[in-house]
């Protein structure tokens, strides 16, 4: 048998799945600091505001484009590239959070893992299922009554939604469990 294969008795160590640059890199100890629950949560919190942002802006200078052409088309897209950098840096950020549990291939996770990642997405999408019929009631009456620039607004949001939700509810989910480690660990401590 070699080296690397792991006999099926037995579970296999985090060092042992975790093999590559990337689950290497979400491993590196300086993550770690990003595995806090207040760090958690604020990423949580930045990242959500920083995609409202990234949405709106360039769509604002757009619009402006629009109705005042001295305002230059390059500023939207100079915006959104702008805003794009700190967006992509606080998502990995929140990515890292929760271990690289949406990144890494299913091999490189714990059974905890799974189950935690598992859970996050049952979750995103039964909360994401009445918010889509929502939403797309509200985009087709907005298309209907000409006010297409807020129906784009709405389907840009609602995607980065979708696409990060699942994340987001990881991240708060270890929070709370976190917590409630924590809160376990004191009663714990102190004894009878």
């Amino acid at each position: 048998m070699s080296a690397n294969r792991v006999p099926h008795s037995m579970n296999p160590s985090r060092a042992q799945l975790r093999q590559g640059i990337l689950a290497s890199a979400l491993d590196d100890p300086s993550m770690e600091r990003y595995r806090t629950s207040r760090a958690r949560q604020q990423i949580s919190i930045l990242q959500m505001l920083l995609s409202i942002v990234l949405i709106t802006v360039p769509e604002v200078l757009f619009l402006w484009h629009t109705e005042d052409p001295a305002m230059p088309r390059w500023a939207f897209v100079a915006a959104a590239v702008v805003l794009y950098l700190p967006w992509m840096f606080v998502t990995g950020m929140l990515n890292g959070s929760v271990s690289g549990i949406f990144d890494l291939r299913e091999a490189q996770l714990d059974e905890i893992e799974r189950r935690d990642r598992d859970a996050a997405y049952r979750t995103a999408y039964r909360l994401m299922f009445p918010v889509v019929i929502v939403v797309s009631g509200g985009v087709f009456g907005l298309v209907r009554s000409g006010q297409g620039p807020a129906a784009f607004w709405a389907i840009a949001l609602l995607f980065f939604l979708f696409l990060l939700m699942p994340q987001h509810i990881a991240a708060w989910r270890l929070v709370a469990r976190g917590d409630a480690d924590a809160a376990n660990a004191d009663v714990g401590s102190h004894g009878p």
